[in-house]
């Protein structure tokens, strides 16, 4: 039993509560008081297992990237084309921005929004976070110019920084109320654009030819 933990401490229940109000209130708006309130230990129990409120937070951003945070990326990369990759990429992160019983939005999101530039770690943590999801990106979408499907534009780096933006974007408007069915049917928009903007893409293309 590590320094200052309390008897019957079980770290992987704390960590979820942890991750679950980081989620709700954001890095900057959670305190060490409602850290210990939520995961019902004192602060030197919480210092003695987790150190510091940055380090409770990366290991918590990390559960929360191995858990609900990351299906989106699993459907992005089980998709058979880039498109359906794409399309089921943002219907999951709907789902999971609008659960029921669960904080609403992104925890990543929401902890850009709140954290303070000289909060060096946990900046550092999120843009690693961002870069990783634009590489999952680009390299799905490379993919798919490799073999030969018709995207909305040849130019892979805007098209990847353009759908993580939308999906910060349907993150924020969860955060704002928006219904999981109003943002379903941005997505369905969103797609209707991939459509035309490919088939005008893919049209140019066989023209050259």
């Amino acid at each position: 039993m590590g320094r200052g933990r309390p008897r019957g401490f079980d770290r992987d229940t704390a960590l979820d509560r942890a991750m679950r109000l980081f989620w709700a209130k954001g890095y900057q708006d959670t305190s060490i008081a409602d850290l210990t309130e939520q995961l019902q230990i004192g602060s030197p129990s919480l210092y003695g297992a987790f150190g510091s409120k940055a380090d409770l937070f990366r290991e918590a951003a990390d559960r929360y990237q191995a858990g609900d945070g990351g299906w989106p990326g699993v459907e992005l990369a089980a998709a058979t084309t880039a498109r359906d990759g794409i399309e089921r990429l943002l219907r999951a992160n709907v789902e999971v921005f609008t659960r029921r019983g669960g904080p609403r939005g992104c925890l990543l999101t929401r902890a850009m929004l709140t954290c303070p530039p000289e909060d060096a770690e946990v900046r550092a943590y999120l843009d690693r976070s961002r870069r990783d999801r634009l590489a999952a990106l680009r390299s799905r979408l490379g993919m798919a110019t490799e073999a030969g499907e018709p995207l909305p534009s040849n130019d892979v780096d805007t098209l990847a920084q353009h759908y993580d933006a939308l999906i910060q974007g349907l993150a924020v408007r969860a955060l704002e109320g928006a219904s999981r069915a109003a943002l379903q049917r941005t997505v369905d928009l969103t797609m209707a654009a991939w459509d035309a903007l490919a088939a005008a893409s893919d049209t140019g293309t066989a023209d050259r030819r």
